[in-house]
């Protein structure tokens, strides 16, 4: 029996905020101030803004033996996410330094001195049996895989968020990722990346070939383009004043996905997945403007969009 709808593998960070006049460039020295500190990670961000828009959802996050590690838990389980199969390692969290310039842009240094993700040996597979949808990003590889297989012959299906890596992973793993993902989240970079191909229709028709079945490719400011292997559309972003822009990729694919499990049409799930990012980048931290599925579909309307909530 499916008890949760989404089971998140992946990590939890801190995430210090920095105001700046300008981003910091090489050798560069940029006066700042502090705006806060705030729970962070692309799954966790990712767990927190599906439970919001009225998912259940469970997570196996890996966090260090400290205070930001408890913080991140706490913030977790005061979504109403299951962390029951979170793994402590011995070491410290890891945390982020964003630098937010006036556009709500930023620049991250990721301080780590572990691995973010669970390893195999850690993962309750058992667990995974509850889910509608298993979410992990992509860079992974062995542990997407090893996943995949597994869900795969559960008829559980797999979301994997896709971005540009400092290293490659293997044309043949990243296309077996492929052949095991339901659905695929790159953005503009990560899908060249893992594809070869420059030009987005071409990148999207080779992963659909590779055997994912709906890609969604987000483009910031651009909006963002849907293809199956019977469809294209392209949704427009919305135009708002974005304050802080941390964490919009991972609120549009958590809400993206809430709304599939929910039974939304691809292109209604596209559109609520944009209005949801839209009203998250207009607040600081990349939680604090996370919105409900009514939040979301009321702004919608308000812009001109009507769809009913299901």
């Amino acid at each position: 029996m499916k008890t949760l709808d989404i089971i998140g593998i992946g990590d939890a960070s801190m995430d210090i905020l920095v105001s700046v006049d300008r981003l910091p460039a090489h050798d560069d020295k940029v006066k700042g101030k502090i705006l806060g500190k705030y729970p962070g990670g692309i799954i966790s961000n990712f767990l927190c803004a599906a439970a919001k828009f009225g998912a259940s959802c469970g997570g196996i996050i890996c966090v260090g033996n400290d205070d930001y590690g408890k913080t991140a838990l706490a913030e977790l389980q005061s979504y109403g996410i299951d962390t029951s199969r979170c793994v402590i390692h011995n070491d410290d969290t890891y945390f982020t330094i964003t630098c937010l310039d006036d556009s709500g842009e930023k620049s991250m240094l990721i301080c780590m001195n572990q691995t973010t993700q669970p390893i195999i040996s850690e993962i309750d597979f058992s667990y995974l049996d509850q889910a509608e949808f298993v979410h992990m990003i992509g860079t992974y590889s062995d542990l997407v895989r090893k996943v995949g297989r597994y869900v795969r012959e559960k008829d559980i299906r797999l979301s994997v968020d896709i971005e540009r890596q400092a290293f490659t992973i293997p044309l043949e793993e990243r296309m077996e990722i492929c052949s095991l993902a339901f659905v695929a989240f790159p953005n503009e970079e990560g899908i060249s990346y893992f594809t070869g191909c420059d030009q987005i229709a071409e990148a999207a028709a080779k992963m659909l070939e590779w055997g994912t079945k709906i890609v969604v490719v987000t483009r910031g400011s651009n909006g963002v383009d849907v293809f199956t292997k019977d469809t294209y559309f392209h949704v427009p972003a919305i135009p708002v004043l974005a304050k802080d822009t941390t964490g919009a990729g991972d609120t549009f694919n958590a809400c993206f996905l809430s709304c599939l499990v929910k039974g939304y049409a691809l292109e209604q799930c596209a559109w609520l997945a944009t209005a949801s990012a839209a009203c998250q980048i207009q607040k600081i931290g990349a939680r604090t403007g996370m919105v409900s599925e009514e939040e979301a579909l009321h702004f919608l309307n308000a812009e001109g969009v009507e769809i009913t909530c299901i």
